[in-house]
């Protein structure tokens, strides 16, 4: 996917690359050196709901490894972007449930760089001492510069088309939703969340690689029980009006007006055709794009034997009403 890294740069280098290259952005973070890596995208726009799928879809389309540079974590501290989106959206979710194919439908449009997943976005909160006071893109150095930096420098305009910034997080930042609104305040952010039946069946076929392991918010969870309960319990503790709930049940073509009026998205009645016609096809179906079939019947743990906890139906009925998309009136706290 990548060349190797070559000799880290100097903050003055790095940013006469970032003057010569618009599609410049961190890929990935070495905490325990301490290091950027770096890579060009030139104008390719990222069409897929991972970020790993993007940059493997780009080396193949160029035929060759990626340009990539390294340079010091430290530099974010206090190095400024040039041509750089703040992120305008975020994708929140419980795990199986709709994320990736609303970032691949929002994707579509050449207006919105959508981030699914990426590293960066992972790795930033588990450097040595964490990030344990955020006050957002007014300050100016240490932990709080390092991480609106970070997000600066992913949201750089390769296209002049540009207008918005979302990013899709991993499921687990559910937990660290607080840290990411502190440093983040007044983003749109949007829960997506599903019948517990139907994630319990998709975490026993394929578990997520970070389960039971630590990403710095301690250890995550270590079932497929225990997720969907955190996450879950972690969206109906948040209380704030720039987020929003919505049921897998409800992510459908005619939703999407009403999840771009709440991500601030204006797109013409072209690009809103293009996306909603993300909708056909299946999100998961890799490099080659299968028609989307949507399934019927009942949740396939309830005759697989997985079975559903009592506290989880009752936390997903309370998430069917909390704060969700469809309630467009400002909220009162």
């Amino acid at each position: 996917m990548t060349s190797t890294p070559g000799a880290v740069l100097s903050q003055r280098d790095i940013l006469t690359e970032l003057g010569m290259r618009d599609g410049l952005i961190p890929i990935n973070l070495d905490l325990a050196q301490r290091r950027i890596l770096w890579a060009d995208l030139t104008k390719y726009h990222c069409y897929h709901g991972f970020f790993h799928d993007a940059l493997n879809s780009w080396a193949a389309i160029r035929g060759a490894s990626l340009d990539t540079f390294t340079s010091s974590l430290d530099i974010l501290e206090s190095i400024r972007i040039p041509n750089s989106l703040a992120p305008t959206g975020f994708i929140f979710h419980a795990g199986r449930c709709g994320s990736t194919l609303l970032a691949q439908v929002l994707a579509r449009s050449r207006e919105n760089i959508v981030f699914g997943e990426a590293a960066p976005h992972n790795q930033i909160w588990n450097r040595p001492g964490g990030v344990d006071s955020i006050h957002g893109s007014s300050c100016q150095t240490g932990a709080e510069a390092i991480v609106w930096n970070l997000f600066l420098a992913m949201g750089r305009r390769r296209l002049p088309s540009y207008r918005s910034h979302i990013v899709k997080f991993t499921s687990f930042n559910i937990l660290r939703f607080r840290q990411i609104r502190a440093a983040f305040p007044g983003v749109p952010a949007l829960f997506l969340f599903r019948e517990p039946g139907e994630m319990l069946e998709s975490y026993f076929h394929s578990r997520p690689a970070w389960m039971g392991r630590e990403q710095g918010i301690g250890v995550t969870p270590a079932t497929p029980f225990a997720a969907v309960d955190a996450f879950f319990r972690a969206a109906l503790s948040i209380c704030d009006p720039d987020f929003r709930c919505l049921d897998y049940a409800r992510l459908t073509p005619e939703s999407m007006p009403q999840i771009l009026t709440f991500l601030r998205l204006n797109p013409n009645s072209g690009e809103q055709k293009l996306m909603q016609s993300g909708f056909s096809w299946d999100a998961k179906s890799g490099s080659i794009p299968r028609p989307f079939v949507p399934r019927r019947g009942p949740p396939a743990s309830d005759s697989d034997g997985i079975g559903v906890p009592d506290t989880l139906r009752e936390l997903y009925a309370k998430l069917t009403v909390w704060q969700p998309l469809s309630d467009s009136g400002p909220a009162d706290y």
